[in-house]
């Protein structure tokens, strides 16, 4: 590991240790984050979608106060409207179907992504509003009571939202962390040396 500089003399060695080791900590959490974040955000959307649907299952299963807590702990991400949402066995699920298309589709998409990671181009912010543009007509011109949506048209534009969103934010963050860890492995290399 290399030496710290220190503008000031008086630091103690002990002092000097810490710092060394807690920048070796950092620099091993963001070489792990770096190699593993598209793992990490499948697994949060895969988290999201499971426990949506987790949550009626609990219900059903006559397990009400855990269901009641994990259902209500989803008024972060969603409205949760009975008549925009679907139900299974019986119990709403926690999040509205165009919340249930947009994370279903992130997260499938995140694993496609996985497959094609090196070569994809970032989708252009103009093809992105392109493909987010219907949700927002279909949301706004509901929420200002012109019309009320469909469960097929919320689930076919939250699914366009989450596969654009992933398509423009993952190559991106591909770039981003590989540029981030880069100079990690070149700093282990040379101490491995």
């Amino acid at each position: 590991m290399s030496k710290l500089s220190y503008e000031v003399d008086d630091i103690s060695p002990t002092r000097r240790a810490i710092d060394e080791k807690l920048i070796s900590w950092i620099e091993a959490f963001l070489g792990f984050f770096g190699s593993h974040w598209l793992a990490l955000l499948n697994f949060v959307n895969f988290s999201i979608v499971s426990g949506a649907l987790l949550a009626p299952a609990l219900m059903s299963a006559g397990l009400i106060g855990p269901g009641g807590i994990l259902f209500s702990s989803y008024r972060l991400l969603c409205h949760q409207l009975p008549f925009r949402s679907d139900f299974i066995f019986g119990y709403q699920v926690a999040m509205c179907q165009r919340n249930m298309a947009i994370y279903i589709s992130m997260f499938l998409a995140g694993i496609g992504f996985s497959f094609v990671r090196r070569t994809l181009k970032p989708l252009s912010w103009r093809w992105y509003l392109m493909l987010i543009t219907p949700m927002a007509i279909d949301g706004f011109t509901q929420l200002f009571g012109f019309r009320e949506s469909n469960w097929t048209l919320r689930v076919i534009t939250g699914t366009l939202f989450g596969i654009a969103t992933i398509w423009l934010a993952y190559p991106h963050l591909e770039i981003g962390m590989r540029q981030m860890i880069e100079p990690l492995v070149h700093k282990q290399d040379t101490e491995g040396q």
